[in-house]
């Protein structure tokens, strides 16, 4: 009668999967049985007994792996960098006809927008996707800065987008930071933090970077908002902020006008939302999104 090796025989025990669970992260624990093929029969019991360890919500039933994995993810911190260090790698251009993308010394990237096809154009330059569904955004923090931009118009934007945003198109805004001219009236370039409209920097220099960190809370899983404190080099500038929840789809790099930004280190963390998390409709951001579409067009006209 054959007998299981000595390893294997481990994860039959409480205390040995207790400990497993206990030390590594779901992801870590998703791919076990990709190291020995025996392992695949220990997932269920070692994913159960995480679940119960981390107190989650009830064993999915039936416990298929993947109902498993996803409870264990709720509330379970992920992790996006990107430093420019590989290039575009994590990242798609969208519409390299109206975008010049340079990485410059594999620290920062440039956005040189030389076309807009029609005025009020929010037309991608770099996209990053997240995978995964009902992704809740917890923290962006980046380092950005702009060169050049419009009299009359808006460069930089850094904008986490909800899964309405289709690939090439940019609507279904989350929240972010970016540069322009109209916000305060006064025609002067200032950093702004989008959703809803606040000043961050009033009158900000060209080439200066400025690092943005916005840390952003849930209210609760009935409240479809989220409050966000916002700092810019460290010292804190909007807090409480109202935030949209929308389930993250992805991370947008553009310029709304003809101008040049720069997007140094960005950082992104997010979480898996519990199956019962209420979001913001999109539709209601739409409806604003098209106000100041249509007031800054009448900007632009007079």
């Amino acid at each position: 009668m054959a007998q299981r090796a000595p390893f294997v025989s481990l994860w039959s025990r409480d205390d040995v999967r207790t400990a497993v669970v206990d030390f590594l992260p779901t992801k870590a624990v998703a791919v076990l049985p990709l190291v020995a093929q025996p392992l695949r029969a220990a997932q269920t019991p070692l994913l159960v007994t995480a679940i119960r360890r981390r107190g989650k919500t009830t064993v999915p039933n039936p416990p298929t792996t993947r109902a498993l994995l996803d409870s264990l993810l709720v509330g379970e911190p992920q992790y996006f960098c990107e430093k420019w260090e590989r290039g575009l790698e994590q990242w798609i251009e969208v519409s390299p006809d109206e975008y010049t993308v340079s990485v410059l010394g594999s620290s920062m990237v440039r956005l040189d927008r030389y076309l807009v096809a029609h005025w009020g154009s929010h037309s991608l330059g770099l996209r990053h996707p997240f995978r995964g569904e009902n992704l809740l955004v917890t923290r962006l923090r980046i380092t950005m800065s702009y060169l050049d931009c419009e009299v009359r118009g808006a460069v930089g934007y850094a904008m986490l987008h909800g899964p309405d945003s289709a690939s090439g198109c940019v609507h279904d805004f989350i929240a972010g930071p970016r540069f322009d001219s109209e916000t305060t009236g006064s025609g002067v370039i200032s950093l702004i933090w989008r959703t809803p409209n606040n000043v961050l920097v009033d009158g900000a220099t060209p080439g200066t970077l400025y690092t943005v960190d916005a840390r952003i809370s849930r209210e609760s899983v009935t409240s479809n908002m989220s409050r966000a404190d916002v700092s810019v080099d460290g010292q804190l500038v909007l807090q409480g902020l109202r935030v949209p929840n929308r389930p993250l789809s992805a991370l947008g790099l553009h310029n709304y006008s003809v101008g040049i930004s720069q997007f140094r280190d960005i950082e992104v963390w997010y979480e898996k939302a519990p199956p019962n998390q209420v979001w913001f409709h999109h539709e209601e951001s739409e409806e604003s999104e098209s106000e100041e579409s249509e007031s800054e067009e009448s900007d632009s006209e007079a």
